[in-house]
């Protein structure tokens, strides 16, 4: 971190006294992220890998029985993504590149969640620092560094807290694109990158982007002098990037709509929203497979409380002051044509191998060279602006980047949660992308105190046993559905090489079992006929039961009728019972 990151043009010069803090904050920081990453590898291979974390490519599945298929080398990993998966495939090529370096370990897998919601500490800070100044900047690092939501997702094989991270690394690079000239064509470069790489890894980076540009086409200047010749002349020179961001996004767009579905997510409730509120899900209620979990009714009203109370004082709060300056040079028109009419042609040639959707898929393909109209749109939509004075008003005395936290705070949020009821949306893992922004604004009312005196520490002292709060909490938040790794280990001493494993064939949630137990003698079907072929092997029977079925018959249990049972170990939501073989002179049933 440069003292250029620390003393942005367009704000005002930093004091003495200011940079002795300054240079104190520095170390601190450092010290924070260091504990953040300890913090998310303690236990980070305590849970069970979950069915979806088993879709990361190159781990060894059973070829043929297994929901996901194994996807050991780049062809297939491609193929069965583009036809089979509905998330964006750039966290699994990201993944499967860091399973060919480091192995497929429980550790290995979780890993690089640790590292970048480690890596999110400081981005934030920097974030908060530019908008509001160091103390709401510090304030929220400490908070992310110890939310127990955000922490439990940094120890799952899961896309969401990199998405959270390139989030809050797009946006700071796009408020340092428009208030420092010095940021150059590396600072233009890593925001198209950012978005880019954000749209490949969450669907909800979408919406982000989206409050991008309506931030960038309401609230940014276009130079008057420039004249409004040419494709991008009309607009800020950021409308430019985020339409070369879109041209290159638009493949993962048409793999969106071609693998669209409903989705596993949470009901359109108010008690959803209300938890949204309550710090981004710090004490997130569930009633999974271990049972209800949750701070109680009371806690969680006065935790509510004191959100919207540090919402209506950070409306209060100004920011920094930082002035949008009008960009020096707008893009080269002809190479983002090109662009678009390559990601077009690109686009139709995905079309033309879905297996369905294909006319929709068609249409969607025309979205690189429709993007090639946002900058004369944004210029329109600013020329009508003009024309509504009391709003022109607003928007040029505004401070802007405060008015971006606030779009994609509760703005992206709140309009999610009113799409809903049409769309599968209300995953609150995706919404990491947007906790980071509720943070900061929940953190801006401590830059209000006096920098002199007890109340800043104390305010401080309190977000830190806040955040703290959340961390045994996290812990006993479950993780998968099922124990598979708690039933291996239960089985594993009581195994012989020769025994049977009677599991049901192509069933997603058979799949952490191959996992963790690879080399057993599995069958699949015609289970009766596999026993009479090997009458003298012991049988397991693994079942996942639930409390609406604790004992799962079916045909597995029916072709063991004459076995006895010897050996019965169970975990969450996990059952494994090893049968005996008839004696040889026994006839069975």
């Amino acid at each position: 971190m440069s003292m250029q990151d620390l003393s942005t043009p367009g704000f005002q010069p930093v004091a003495p006294r200011q940079r002795r803090a300054v240079n104190g904050i520095v170390p601190a920081l450092i010290c924070l992220t260091a504990f953040a990453f300890l913090l998310r590898l303690y236990g980070i291979d305590a849970r069970s890998l979950t069915h979806p974390e088993v879709y990361v490519p190159g781990i060894e599945l059973i070829p043929g029985h297994s929901v996901p298929e194994p996807r050991l080398t780049l062809p297939d990993m491609l193929w069965m993504h583009y036809h089979d998966e509905p998330h964006p495939i750039g966290w699994y090529l990201a993944m499967f590149g860091w399973v060919k370096l480091f192995g497929t370990g429980e550790v290995a897998l979780r890993l690089p969640s640790a590292i970048l919601g480690a890596a999110s500490v400081p981005v934030i800070f920097l974030l908060g620092r530019r908008v509001w100044g160091p103390a709401v900047g510090l304030a929220a690092a400490i908070l992310l560094a110890l939310h127990g939501f955000h922490l439990l997702w940094s120890q799952e094989a899961r896309m969401y807290v990199a998405g959270g991270f390139l989030s809050i690394l797009a946006t700071w690079l796009m408020i340092r694109l428009a208030s420092d000239r010095t940021a150059g064509r590396g600072a233009a470069a890593a925001y198209i990158a950012t978005l880019v790489a954000g749209v490949s890894t969450v669907e909800l980076f979408w919406p982000l982007i989206g409050m991008h540009v309506l931030w960038a086409v309401i609230l940014l200047p276009r130079d008057p002098a420039t004249p409004r010749a040419g494709l991008f002349a009309a607009s800020h020179r950021i409308v430019g990037l985020q339409t070369v961001a879109i041209i290159l996004s638009a493949p993962e767009l048409l793999h969106g709509v071609y693998r669209a579905r409903r989705g596993a997510v949470e009901p359109v409730a108010l008690d959803w929203l209300r938890e949204y509120l309550s710090f981004g899900f710090l004490f997130r209620s569930t009633d999974g497979a271990a049972g209800p979990l949750n701070i109680g009714a009371g806690a969680g009203l006065l935790l509510f409380t004191l959100a919207v109370i540090l919402l209506f004082l950070a409306l209060r709060a100004p920011g920094r002051g930082a002035q949008v300056v009008a960009p020096a040079s707008a893009l080269p028109v002809w190479p983002v044509v090109l662009l678009a009419v390559l990601a077009s042609g690109f686009m139709v040639w995905l079309a033309s191998i879905a297996l369905h959707r294909n006319w929709a898929l068609y249409l969607v393909a025309t979205g690189p060279l429709l993007a090639l109209t946002l900058p004369r749109l944004a210029a329109a939509i600013d020329a009508a602006a003009t024309r509504f004075g009391a709003f022109d008003a607003w928007r040029r005395r505004a401070d802007a980047p405060v008015v971006l936290i606030w779009l994609l705070g509760l703005g992206a949020p709140l309009v999610l949660y009113a799409a809903a009821p049409i769309m599968s949306l209300l995953a609150d893992r995706a919404f990491l992308a947007f906790v980071p922004y509720l943070l900061l604004l929940l953190t801006v009312p401590i830059a209000r105190l006096p920098r002199d005196g007890a109340a800043r520490p104390v305010a401080f002292a309190l977000l830190v046993l806040l955040g703290a709060a959340s961390v045994p909490y996290s812990w006993k938040m479950p993780g998968s559905p099922r124990d598979y790794k708690g039933l291996v280990t239960q089985m594993a001493p009581l195994m012989q090489p020769e025994d049977l494993v009677l599991v049901l064939d192509k069933r997603w949630e058979e799949a952490p079992l191959f996992y963790y137990l690879p080399d057993a003698r599995y069958v699949f079907t015609g289970y009766a006929d596999a026993l009479q072929k090997d009458p003298a092997a012991r049988v397991w029977l693994v079942t996942w039961t639930s409390p609406f079925v604790p004992v799962v018959n079916d045909a597995r249990r029916a072709a063991l009728a004459g076995y006895t049972a010897d050996a019965h170990v169970t975990a969450l939501r996990a059952s494994a019972e090893l049968f005996l073989p008839p004696d040889p002179g026994q006839a069975r049933p």
